[in-house]
């Protein structure tokens, strides 16, 4: 069985959605961002002992448990990030099946801008 890279998989999410983003496809944008900010988390949280299994986990509940988890000094940034009340407002794992009317360009650059700041702070760039 293959093991799962977060890292290719996080960056991969991100370069794809930013193509779907420039070409109007915001649906398919919206759904990779979320991929690519929940990838850029379990990256951060593989690093903890003791953290229960992720592999499975989606937003907005990898969130709250990576706000619980995350805490050391070096943790700071991604800390402010996940505080914020609007952070990946909105994407469910669900949205993938979701009617196009129900994305738009606002969300998926709220989105775009939020899964940027996660790679970041995974050190994982943009």
């Amino acid at each position: 069985m293959l093991r799962d890279d977060y890292v290719a998989a996080a960056k991969r999410c991100f370069s794809d959605g930013q193509l779907l983003l420039r070409a109007a496809r915001f649906a398919n944008a919206t759904h990779l961002f979320g991929l690519g900010a929940e990838c850029a988390l379990k990256v951060l949280l593989q690093d903890h002992t003791g953290v229960v299994e992720v592999r499975q986990a989606h937003l907005p509940e990898l969130r709250d448990h990576a706000r619980k988890t995350l805490c050391r000094r070096q943790d700071v940034g991604i800390q402010q990030l996940l505080n914020k009340t609007d952070y990946m407002d909105g994407w469910k794992i669900e949205s993938r099946y979701w009617p196009d009317a129900a994305f738009s360009e606002d969300r998926c650059r709220l989105h775009w801008d939020h899964c940027r700041r996660t790679l970041i702070a995974a050190n994982l760039g943009v």
